[in-house]
Order: structure tokens, then sequence, then C-alpha cells
């Protein structure tokens, strides 16, 4: 048998050991191979309480849920549904908080010149004349506000107050299968052409619209191309990143691309069914150039033929509207020609009020601006009477962001600012920051350490030129607020740490919204 005292001495001499590890075993850990690391709890992870103290509650930041007008969220008081925290990759429940979901959680930043930055979009809301002719918002991010996350909520709420319906600006197909805010089809032979995440060497030139893409049913028309000079409109001197238009140029005969048969595309639209807003389409505007023949369009609704027009040939690009009596079921485009013209876009919107289009660049961290001619956004952007842009980046940026390329970030986010404003000076933009994103140190998710000062980076990059700011990582809670989401009953965010789910989007599509309107009150007052 063994004796007690051998049983003691051992498991004294076992814990002595482990003190030893926790003092001198890596903080970082020690990496095996490519794929493991070895982790091991310092002395203060293993004297930390197991619960939460008081304190650590009440600092806690509770996380609200908007009211009916979320649709996908429902509830019966005016509480706040129970919060979680994260410690120590334990779950443990709280009391949540009574406290007004119509209040400003995290305010729109606004520069030096204060609400002068959104005159332009805000004396355009109380304009009749303006809303007449459709005020459009364009909203850019990455995947964050894929399948019309945030986007759709933001639309909503403004169309509701002002007027407008459809889903916006629509590409002619799609790069995933989006069925939000509208699902498109397509005949097999349509191919997109993007500025992100690559160029296609068989493009050359830089017109690819206010979407950063074109799409065709046949082969690219043949081109050469000759370095215009750069434009009032297109020049970004004393900025990092330089851009000079490539213009098409029609070549001899033999050498365009011209087949004998007749290409035909179809594309069908579907706006989706969760707001009855976004089926309500009345007009169709189609943008569309470098074609040097003649493309036959047929309109249909369903069977019915609407239109049967002609694109006449351009060099550069035109537009084509369509207007709609009754709003179609079944949007319908058949287009025919010995050459396929490049299509940049629909605009499928109401006769009136507001806009608000969803242009979500996977993978993407804002720097695209400056790669597409100045003179086609120009024209895109005041033939569709963009009033304001949301510029949602930054995410994408952070697992290769170091210390080192941070200013470099900074200086090219702000070219793409001064670019957009150059092109159109009386624009008003709104930059959002990232959300909160986790990494896994140890056995914890915590805020990737260069997430803060990335988002200060931006929000340096806005005020300085002009633009208001909203912090989507402080609207959230701030650091380590993700687990907060994550473990969120309902849940607020995805398991990957980084993208919310329907129910998350939804709440962070309130809390801009609040934002944005909170500033437009205040303007309204001052004006009076």
């Amino acid at each position: 048998m063994v004796k007690p005292e051998r049983t003691l001495t051992f498991f004294v001499f076992i814990l002595i050991l482990l003190g030893l590890l926790t003092i001198i075993f890596p903080k970082n850990g020690i990496t095996i191979g490519n794929d493991l690391t070895l982790h091991f709890p310092d002395l203060k992870e293993f004297m930390k309480e197991s619960m939460p103290t008081k304190d650590s509650v009440d600092s806690t930041k509770a996380i609200f849920i908007a009211d009916n007008d979320l649709a996908v969220i429902e509830s019966d008081t005016a509480q706040f549904v129970e919060h979680t925290e994260v410690i120590d990759s334990s779950v443990f429940e709280f009391k949540p908080r009574t406290i007004s979901t119509d209040s400003l959680r995290q305010p729109l930043n606004l520069p030096a010149s204060g609400l002068k930055c959104l005159e332009n979009l805000f004396s355009s809301l109380i304009d009749p004349d303006e809303l007449k002719h459709v005020v459009r918002i364009m909203h850019y991010g990455d995947s964050q506000i894929e399948t019309d996350r945030i986007t759709n909520y933001l639309r909503y709420k403004l169309q509701q107050q002002f007027g407008g319906s459809g889903p916006g600006l629509i590409p002619a197909k799609t790069a995933y299968d989006y069925k939000s805010p509208c699902a498109v089809s397509n005949s097999d032979n349509w191919k997109r052409y993007t500025v992100f995440p690559s160029i296609d060497t068989a493009v050359k030139h830089t017109n690819y619209g206010v979407l950063g893409a074109f799409c065709t049913f046949g082969p690219l028309r043949k081109i050469t191309t000759k370095n215009t000079k750069i434009t009032k409109n297109d020049s970004i001197q004393n900025d990092s990143v330089q851009t000079v238009d490539s213009m098409p140029v029609i070549t001899k005969p033999e050498e365009t691309i011209q087949p004998k048969e007749t290409l035909t595309g179809t594309i069908s639209f579907t706006p989706s069914t969760l707001r009855q807003n976004l089926k309500v389409i009345k007009k169709c505007r189609l943008f569309y150039g470098n074609t040097d023949a003649i493309c036959n369009i047929k309109v249909l609704d369903g069977e019915t033929v609407l239109y049967d027009e002609k694109l006449k040939p351009t060099d550069s690009y035109s537009s084509k509207l369509f207007n709609f009596s009754e709003p179609p079921v079944n949007l319908k485009m058949e287009f025919s020609s010995p050459q396929s013209p490049e299509i940049y876009g629909f605009a499928l919107d109401g006769n009136s009020g507001v806009a608000v289009d969803n242009i979500a660049l996977r993978g993407c961290s804002g720097t695209i601006f400056t790669k597409i001619s100045g003179n086609m956004l120009a024209r895109m952007y005041n033939e569709l009477n963009v009033k304001c842009v949301i510029l949602q980046f930054g995410g994408n940026a952070v697992p290769y962001m170091t210390e080192e390329r941070l200013n470099a970030f900074k200086s090219m986010f702000a070219a793409q600012i001064r670019y957009i404003k150059r092109l159109c000076p009386k624009m008003s933009i709104i930059v959002v920051g990232p959300a909160d994103m986790s990494t896994k140190v140890g056995d914890k998710y915590q805020t990737y350490e260069i997430l803060p000062p990335l988002v200060e980076a931006l929000k340096s990059a806005a005020l300085s030129n002009d633009c208001a700011f909203w912090d989507m990582y402080e609207a959230m809670g701030g650091e380590n607020s993700m687990p907060d989401w994550v473990y969120h009953e309902p849940q607020l965010a995805e398991k990957d740490f980084v993208h919310f789910t329907p129910n998350g989007a939804n709440i962070m599509a309130r809390m801009l919204y609040t934002a944005i309107i909170s500033r437009y009150n205040e303007w309204l007052r001052k004006k009076k």
C-alpha cells in the first residue's frame, strides 16, 4: 500500500512543477510546426475567480435590441434580452439593464466643419425637387454588408420617412448567389469583369463604373488604349496613389471582334420579399457602353413585352431609361447583338424619394476607387443623383496589418476619399469603421491588437478630409465585445468572431441609422 505521506509529497511536487511552468513557459506559447502552438496558463489565470464580480458586470455595456421595425427580432417587453459575458471561455448570464432602445448609443463623429460635411445629403432630404428625381445613397462595404445586411434596414427606414422604393443599383451578374435585395439569374454566357480582387488582363480600360464591375454576354470588344492627360477630375496629385484614365479607341475593322452570328443574353430580376418596398419598381435605368454595334433589348414582365428598343453604339458609356406604369412582377431583359455591350448596372427605383444601394465587395479594404476611371465615376454619380456614399471598410486589413504598414494604409484610404471628393466636391461621405474582431489567444478570444489603432487611423483619415465617421467598434462595446455578441441569446455574431448574424446586423443597422438621423435632426434644429 502507498503511504499517505508519499501521496502528499507527490501532489506537492506536481503543484510546484506546475507553478514553475506558469513562470517559465513563454507567454505566446511554443510553436511546433506550422499549425500547432502549445500554451500554458499563467499564475493569474490559475488564481482568477471562476465567476464575474459585481463590478465587472456593472461595467459591461449592455446590448440593446431594437423595436418592432427590425422584423426579425421580437420582444414582449421594453427590457433588453439577456446579455452574456464570456470569461475564461465560459458563459455567464446576468440580469440586463433597462435602457431605452431609442437612445443614441454611438454618435456620428464630425470633422472641424461640423454638420456642413453632411449638408449635401440633409438639404436634399427636405428639397421636393431633389426627392422628385430620387436622392441616392450608396453603401459600399466588405462582406459585413453582404446579402443586404445593414443596408436593408437603412433603406427601409429612409424610404419610410422620405419616400422611395426598389432595391437600388443591381449588377447584371452577381458575384455570389444573393437573394437580397434582388436575386439575379442569367443565361450561361454572361461573364463578370471586376476591378477587385483581380483585373482581367483582357480588359484594356478602367471604365468599371460605380459598382467596380461590368458584365458582357459575349467576347470583349477589342480595343487599344492611350494614356490621356490627367484631367482636373481625375487628378489626385500629392496623394499616395496615382491613376491615369485609359480611354477606349476603335481599332481597324479587321482587328475588331465581330462574330458572324447574333449573340443573345437574358437577365431576370426577382426583388426580395423581405420588405414590401423592394418589390415596388417604377423605373429602371440601364447603364451600358463600349460597343460599336446596335443592341436590341426587350423588357418583359413575365411573357408580356413592355419595351422593344435598341441601344445605340457608344465608345464611352450611355444609359437607357424604362418607366413602368405598374411595378413589374417578373422583370426580365433580353439582349441580342453581334457584339455585347458592357453592362455597368441597372438602377431599379421608385419615381421619387430615396434609393439606397448595397455594394458589397468581399475581401476589399476600400482602396479601389482610384483604379476606376474618374470621368466615368463622376458622370455616373451625377446622373444617379448620388448625394452620399457610406464607406464601410477596414475589417479585411486587420489580420494582415502591422504597425509599420498602418500609416501607409491610412494614406491610401485617405487618397480614396480625396479622389471621390475631387470628382464630386459636394458629396457627403460617411466612413464606418470595422466591428470588433477576435483572434484566439490561448483558450480565449481577444480583440486583434492592431484593431483599435486601425480604427483610429480610419477615423483620422475621415475627419481630416471633411467626412463624418461612425465607430462601429465602440458601438459594439469596444475591446473584447465580440464574444458578447457571439454568445448572446439569440446569437448576434457568427462563430468566426468576425461577422454579424442577421439579428446582429439589424441591431448594428439601427445604431447607425439612429446616429445619422440624430445628426439630421440636429441639422434641422439649427436650420430653423
